[in-house]
């Protein structure tokens, strides 16, 4: 059995049946057993959640000047920076948050559907 600090996690016995069936199928990735298997998918799953969110933390900080030369397309430089503005001063970590206080700012001269598909286009790299 594990030490005190291992923790037991079930899964359904087709999940199980699948990862056995993963194991033997690519045996060059050098997993022992399925409890080996999820522990790399786990690390591997927690990895690329990390990197995710470092991803959009620098997309947060590109946005004001990405927002602020699209505005600037259909609206007054003035409205524009003003709006950039406005965002350049939001201090959120979380990304929805984020792109809900974006949306507050835009709304009122784009429009709540507008507004938010610019939001989530520009924190998504689409713009």
């Amino acid at each position: 059995m594990g030490s005190e600090e291992d923790k037991m996690v079930r899964v359904p016995k087709e999940m199980y049946l699948a990862i056995y069936e993963i194991i033997k199928e690519y045996p060059h990735y050098g997993w022992k057993g399925p409890s080996e298997f999820v522990r790399d998918a786990i690390r591997r799953y927690v990895k690329e959640i990390k990197e995710r969110e470092l991803i959009l933390k620098k997309a947060m900080g590109y946005m004001p000047q990405k927002i602020e030369s699209i505005l600037r397309n259909f609206m007054d430089e003035e409205d524009a920076r003003e709006m950039a503005q406005k965002i350049e001063e939001i201090d959120e970590e979380d990304a929805e948050e984020y792109v809900a206080r974006v949306v507050e700012i835009l709304q009122d001269k784009l429009g709540p559907t507008l507004a938010e598909l610019l939001a989530r286009r520009l924190l998504e790299g689409e713009l």
